[in-house]
């Protein structure tokens, strides 16, 4: 598979609306002990500054409650965390997007970002398959 044809997130199908959704999300991650950072209403944010509405769109910022130290010295592994969480709703359900890290445009791993990551990506993503099934790589 090319770099092309991967994902950049690891995607979540969670069978409940948007505002409950976004609420277990919540729940889950706190239960993880991953702390939500910061939160932003992306469909509100649209709405106030374009007047376009958009189907409601949450991005949640999450990190693990103490971050490592060599986050503060190395801006490369800084600009993984927090992890961006994207909720949005998707019918009657609600759909989670999960940034992964993808290799390098050379297609060499980034074992640096991919060492800072891990362990974030893989607590989010037990946290949310609580609540959520995970999207095949077609849909």
């Amino acid at each position: 598979m090319k770099m092309a044809d991967e994902k950049a997130t690891s995607t979540y199908l969670i069978a409940e609306p948007f505002d409950r959704a976004v609420n277990l999300v919540r729940r889950v991650l706190a239960a993880a002990n991953l702390k939500i950072v910061g939160e932003l209403n992306m469909s509100g944010r649209l709405q106030r500054a374009l007047l376009i509405r958009t189907v409601p769109c949450t991005v949640l910022f999450a990190s693990a409650p103490t971050s490592p130290a060599s986050f503060a010295s190395d801006p490369q592994e800084a600009a993984l965390t927090p992890l961006h969480i994207v909720v949005s709703a998707h019918g009657s359900q609600s759909e989670v997007h999960v940034l992964r890290v993808l290799p390098r445009h050379d297609g060499t791993p980034d074992f640096r970002a991919i060492a800072a990551s891990r362990l974030l990506q893989t607590s989010i993503a037990q946290a949310i398959e609580k609540i959520g099934m995970r999207a095949s790589l077609g849909a």
